[in-house]
């Protein structure tokens, strides 16, 4: 699958390689951002995509998916914090994972 701007999606199946791959880039403070099932990419399914804060503020190739938010909450990386949607966001963004 790509994007809409023509750059590869990555999902990863495995939880234990996510958790490594989210410490990896902890230096670049990774966020993940849940997406309500609206999108354009995963149209029914809850989305959380993987943004890097440093040195800009940048979406990443790495998503998850899952049919239900509750499951998709319990393969994020363990010691998040939720942040509610901003009012100004775009409608399709639930959360913020940080």
């Amino acid at each position: 699958m790509t994007r809409a701007d023509g750059h590869p999606v990555v999902t990863i199946s495995g939880v234990a390689h996510f958790w490594r791959l989210h410490a990896r880039l902890k230096k670049r403070l990774p966020v993940w951002t849940v997406y309500r099932p609206i999108t354009r990419e995963y149209p029914g399914l809850w989305m959380a995509r993987m943004h890097v804060v440093l040195p800009v503020v940048k979406p990443t190739r790495f998503v998850l998916i899952h049919d239900s938010l509750e499951e998709l909450r319990t393969l994020l990386p363990p010691g998040l914090v939720k942040a509610a949607a901003d009012p100004r966001d775009v409608p399709e963004i639930e959360e913020t994972w940080l």
